[in-house]
């Protein structure tokens, strides 16, 4: 063996010539004698260097986590797939306690030497959590010294297969950027006296790279903090402010499961009074006006049953049943009635469509509504609105004699292009009156004396009541605004917001405060402000959170519920006292998932343009920020209509992107809601001239301030709108070293035709301009005609099916860029609409998003190529 790594090494080492024995001389023999030296130490130096590079290849791993061994009675195979534990769960601490048997507890413990005896057939489980600190692959090895030892490798919790040979069992391994769990199972033979010798070894691809073992979960944020968390998805609050029903949800690790319950929570202490969790969940859960028992809707064969769920004694007795074409239902505040929507659609079977109005495009259009209200006490219904008038919603009086019937409809003569009309029925009389149409107007609720309706709407409404700007500036009309309509002066609404720079995003008028309660988006946060209707004025309700996310008021109790979280700060629910405006911790739902979680600080920077408007923004820092090293940074956005949020996780996960060692800049260009009206109006007409030039002056001077961000290493991103700046900005700077656009816009144009909301969008953010009017927006703002102008590599992320903004969008740009010869990726996702929201395609989309950064910022392409080998170079 010697002898042939010898000749092989030599000759690998040097030319044939140079090896060449002659004996016909005696020279030659002296020669000979000094080239097998000199080859001989060729040799030792080659296999000392081998032995070398193999050393720090292969990575010994020298303290475990043990558990064992203990009995285990039975056959080997059968007890290595017998599912003593579960392992998608498992998370061992040292000193944690396992109840083996009915009289004996495991502890796992921590050892060195791996050395264990058995008089009987033991099991035995030693763990280690590894940390990657950048994609890795890798090989584990597992000598036991005896072929009689049963072996099972578990990997994050699920098992991998691999080679035995002999004593040694290796298996592959694939570490992504976080912190991992190699768990391994061994069945030890009866009169076994063994040492385990584990190891991992790594090619050469990734020499040098960073993986650290330990004994703790300890962890950075990782996906399952992201998608696989409890989430409040909707909030009843009782009329009394005691009890909350709320509607839960979990997905579940690995398999993409979901679990819906309810719960009915104490609204004063968190406590759980009922749950049906294990057996499904109860839908449109409402409350009956005494607090004992709220209602909700059973689906059974295409028909639905209204229920009464009595709480004193979980009775659940029928009010209505068996309606066809059932969709929404509202009780009156005194529940002498109810009434209820239906949906009348029929499904096309011709195979083609006469499209007749703008609304019909969409595949499932053409359904009206109509209105029923049903009376429980005589069992009568009688329909109160026709298919005719189609209405689709009711807010009923608080005294319960008027209900305000609202319809939409589009209005393809003004701006922008949906109109909502409202008529007032009377209960007593059975008599309705129009109220108003508006093309602002959407949301109705009414004063507690039910004398007024508070309504909501753009600036635009009431023929501009509510604008605050000069008269030639087109406000932008998603920046809601507040207004009281006296039903006793009607058409003389009065405007209460314009000069409040919150965008409000729902409403609720207290009936014992007299105060109205106001959601709204406050620059990047959500805020609650109350507004005295006496006194005109608003004044915030301090928060804990920067996110006041999916509220819900009581109806006579002064006391409301809050799904919330921060930038740096994940869901809770929260209780507020509206009267003394404080907000306390009810529950939270995700405590054990998050304690032994790590996240990066996240702190406010903003800069001032040379016009001294100042440019909000945020940095989120990686764990562990070290400010005298370089960092890759991502720069994020929307520049649309609205900002970006400072809730936790959601579909652009920051303390995610943070966790792989990046830094992110998230800012807020002009033309968002919720910084005045000034600000919002410059969204109009834009389409990116404004919003890009802030972004690249804010990145200059982020660069400028943070020496710490790797100016080399900068990558952009957005979706949507975000995606079309994108886009955009990958035409107007080249300080950007790569490029991520998901569902971008690439043809203002196209998206305006094709999108199903396209013409309505661009009905408030390019108000006044199409296509045959504005060719300097529609084509000189597309980025499409513009694609050679593209400064660095760029990937096209889209939902196979997006109706948004239609995956051509990335299609045209995708070809533009090849044919220009650009370095281009387009990654699409099967029957995933606007937002990727498949389980196992948004962990693929997320990884996707990572792989590239990590190709361009990092200079790490073993992540995409792994992902993606059919992109990799040949």
């Amino acid at each position: 063996m010697i002898k042939e790594i010898l000749n092989k090494e030599v000759l690998e080492a040097f030319p044939k010539k140079n090896l060449a024995i002659r004996k016909s001389k005696k020279g030659d023999n002296m020669r000979e004698k000094r080239i097998n030296i000199f080859t001989l130490f060729v040799l030792v130096c080659l296999l000392a260097g081998f032995s070398f590079a193999a050393q720090e290849n292969i990575r010994p791993i020298k303290n475990w986590l043990v558990l064992g061994p203990g009995p285990a009675p039975g056959n080997e195979d059968l007890i290595l797939s017998a599912p003593h534990m579960n392992m998608n769960k498992l998370k061992p601490i040292l000193g944690q306690k396992v109840l083996w048997s009915k009289n004996k507890n495991l502890t796992w413990r921590a050892l060195e030497d791996l050395s264990f005896t058995s008089k009987k057939q033991s099991i035995l489980y030693i763990a280690v959590y590894l940390e990657s600190f950048r994609f890795l692959k890798g090989t584990f090895q597992l000598e036991t010294g005896r072929e009689d030892v049963g072996v099972e490798i578990y990997f994050d919790g699920k098992v991998l297969s691999g080679k035995k040979s002999g004593k040694t069992t290796t298996v592959p391994l694939e570490l992504l950027n976080q912190k991992h769990l190699l768990l391994v199972k061994a069945i030890l033979p009866a009169g076994a006296n063994l040492k385990l010798i584990p190891s991992i070894s790594m090619p050469k691809d990734f020499a040098g790279a960073r993986l650290q073992a330990s004994l703790v979960p300890d962890h950075r944020v990782s996906v399952a903090n992201i998608l696989n968390t409890i989430q409040v998805k909707r909030i009843s609050l009782s009329p009394d402010g005691k009890l909350a029903v709320l509607s839960m949800a979990k997905t579940f690790e690995g398999s993409g499961d979901q679990e819906k319950w309810t719960e009915v929570i104490s609204a004063q202490t968190g406590k759980t009074l009922y749950s049906t969790r294990g057996s499904g969940s109860l839908a449109d859960i409402q409350w009956l006006k005494h607090s004992k028992s709220f209602s909700h809707v059973v689906q059974k064969e295409g028909k639905a049953s209204i229920y009464i769920f009595n709480l004193n004694n979980y009775s659940q007795t029928p009010v209505l049943e068996g309606v066809n074409d059932f969709s929404e239902y509202w009780w009156s505040p005194d529940n002498s009635y109810l009434v209820y929507s239906k949906f009348h659609s029929e499904k096309n079977k011709k195979g083609y469509k006469l499209i007749k109005k703008i609304s019909d495009r969409p595949q499932n259009s053409g359904g009206v509504s109509s209105m029923n209200i049903y009376f429980p006490k005589g069992g009568i219904t009688h329909r109160i609105s026709g298919k005719e008038k189609d209405f689709s919603n009711a807010v009923i009086s608080p005294d319960s004699s008027t209900i305000l019937l609202i319809g939409y409809k589009v209005d393809r003569k003004n701006r922008p292009y949906n109109l909502t009309y409202a008529s007032t029925f009377s209960v007593g009389n059975f008599k309705t009156r129009e109220l108003i149409k508006s093309n602002f107007v959407n949301d109705f609720y009414w004063s507690p004396d039910s004398r007024q309706i508070l309504m909501l709407g753009g600036p635009s409404s009431f023929d501009g009541l509510g604008k605050n700007l000069t008269s030639h500036v087109i406000p932008n009309d998603y920046d809601v605004q507040a207004y009281i309509y006296d039903l006793a002066t009607p058409g003389k609404p009065r405007a209460i917001s314009k000069n409040f720079n919150p965008s409000i995003d729902g409403a609720s008028w207290d009936w014992n405060l007299n105060q109205i309660f106001f959601n709204t988006t406050d620059k990047s946060e959500k805020s609650l402000y109350k507004y005295s209707v006496k006194k005109r004025t608003f004044t915030p309700i301090k928060s804990p959170v920067d996110s006041m996310g999916s509220m819900a008021f009581a109806a006579r109790a002064g006391v409301a519920l809050s799904w919330g979280s921060g930038a740096g700060n994940p869901h809770k629910l929260y209780r507020v006292n509206l009267a003394s405006g404080r907000v306390s911790l009810l529950r939270d739902f995700n405590k054990e998932m998050f304690t032994r979680v790590k996240i990066g600080q996240v702190k406010p920077w903003d800069f001032k343009t040379p016009e001294g408007r100042n440019i909000t923004g945020r940095i989120h820092y990686p764990v562990d920020f070290n400010p005298a090293q370089k960092y890759p940074c991502i720069v994020y956005y929307y520049g649309g209509t609205s900002p970006v949020g400072r809730s936790f996780g959601g579909r652009y996960p920051f303390n995610w992107y943070t966790a792989h060692g990046y830094i992110v800049y998230v800012l807020q260009p002009s033309g968002s809601i919720g910084f005045g009206q000034d600000i919002s109006a410059e969204h109009v007409n834009d389409w990116g001239k404004i919003t890009s030039r802030e972004v690249i002056m804010g990145v200059e001077k982020l660069l400028a301030a943070h020496p710490y961000i790797d100016r080399k290493a900068l990558g952009a991103m957005g979706a949507s709108y975000g995606g079309f700046l994108t886009q955009y900005l990958s035409t107007q700077t080249d300080i950007f070293a790569a490029y991520i656009s998901h569902a971008g816009i690439s043809d203002i144009t196209s998206y305006w035709g094709e999108g199903e909301w396209g013409y309505s969008y661009s009905g408030i953010a390019t108000a006044g301009s199409f296509p045959w009017n504005r060719k300097d927006i529609y084509v000189g703002h597309s980025p499409l005609f513009m694609a050679d102008r593209v400064s660095a590599p760029m990937l096209l992320l889209h939902g196979s099916i997006d109706n948004n903004v239609p995956p051509g969008e990335s299609y045209q740009m995708f070809a533009a860029l090849k044919l220009l010869g650009k370095e281009v990726s387009l990654v699409t996702f099967d029957n995933q609409y606007h937002f990727i929201m498949d389980y196992p395609k948004r962990i693929q989309w997320m990884k996707t998003i990572m792989a590239w950064w990590d190709k361009h910022l990092k200079k790490q392409p073993q992540y995409w190529q792994s992902l993606y080998p059919e992109d990799s170079p040949k």
